[in-house]
C-alpha cells in the first residue's frame, strides 16, 4: 500500500526546553512519591501526617495533568484528536487491566501482583504510545 503524503499528519514536535517544562511536574510527583515513601517507613508518625504524606504526590500529579491538558488543547485540531484518542485508549485499557487484576486478587488467583504506581504509570505510558501509533495508522 502506498502512502499518500497529503494524508499524513504533521508530527507533534515540541522543543526540548518546552518538553522539560511540560513534564517537570511529573518529575516533581516522582520525587514527592519517593520522599513520602521514605518518611512513611517511620511507624510512629501520626495518622493525619501519614495521610498527608501518602497523598502528597497527587498535588504535582494534578498539576502535571493540567499542564498536559493545556498542551493538548493548544494543538491543532488533528493533533489534538490523535492525542485524545491515544490518551483515551491508554486510560480505558488501564482501567480494564486494573479491574482485571483486582478481580483476580479477590478470587485468590493472583496474590503478589503489586505493580505500584510506578508500574501502572510505565504501563500506561506504553499503552499511550500504542494508542498514538494506532491513531496515526489512519493517516498512512
Amino acid at each position: 500500500m502506498k502512502t499518500n503524503p497529503a494524508r499524513l499528519p504533521e508530527a507533534t514536535q515540541i522543543p526540548y526546553r518546552d518538553a522539560l517544562k511540560l513534564n517537570a511536574w511529573a518529575g516533581v510527583a516522582v520525587l514527592a512519591a519517593f520522599s513520602s515513601r521514605l518518611v512513611l517507613r517511620d511507624p510512629d508518625l501520626a495518622v493525619p501526617l501519614r495521610v498527608l504524606l501518602a497523598l502528597l504526590p497527587l498535588v504535582p500529579g494534578l498539576l502535571y495533568v493540567r499542564a498536559l491538558w493545556r498542551w493538548i488543547t493548544g494543538l491543532d485540531e488533528l493533533q489534538r484528536r490523535l492525542q485524545f484518542q491515544a490518551v483515551s485508549f491508554a486510560t480505558l485499557t488501564m482501567l480494564l487491566v486494573g479491574l482485571a487484576v483486582d478481580l483476580l486478587q479477590q478470587a485468590d488467583l493472583v496474590r503478589n501482583l503489586h505493580l505500584g504506581w510506578e508500574g501502572y504509570f510505565a504501563f500506561n505510558f506504553f499503552l499511550y504510545v500504542l494508542g498514538l501509533a494506532r491513531a496515526n495508522r489512519a493517516y498512512r
